[in-house]
């Protein structure tokens, strides 16, 4: 008898419970690329680190980008081949630091004990913003 009763309840719970489509919506916050060239002509010699530099003006690189986004560069010298910094190309070491506003793109002899010559020919820089959420 119990059973009897048990059914019919078991079946009206199943029909009036539904299940709801939730759809999630994922916004894909694109990164963005910026590029530079830099000529011959624009490398700053630093004695005191014996390299020189050169400074590439990044207003998109807001101090919420500086906190909180990646910041990556990529230098070619034809403009096709493009590799990641830190690299060493045609014998001279890259690197790069950056603040708000700024990056400064360093080359340097691959042995840091002599000042490098600083570039001869024209640097194509990419500089790659990523977006990204503090944990």
């Amino acid at each position: 008898m119990k059973s009897l009763l048990f059914l019919p309840l078991l079946l009206l719970g199943v029909f009036f419970t539904s299940c709801k489509k939730e759809e999630i919506t994922q916004e894909i916050v694109p990164n963005r690329t910026i590029n530079f060239t830099v000529q011959s002509g624009a490398w700053v010699k630093d004695d005191n680190r014996l390299s020189h530099y050169a400074e590439l003006p990044v207003p998109e690189l807001t101090d919420q980008v500086n906190q909180t986004n990646g910041v990556l560069v990529y230098i070619s010298d034809d403009g096709q081949t493009w590799e990641a910094i830190p690299d060493v190309l045609h014998g001279i070491s890259f690197l790069y630091t950056y603040t708000v506003g700024k990056i400064y793109l360093e080359a340097q002899d691959v042995n840091g004990t002599q000042l490098a010559s600083p570039p001869g020919g024209t640097i194509y820089v990419k500089v790659v913003l990523v977006e990204s959420e503090p944990v």
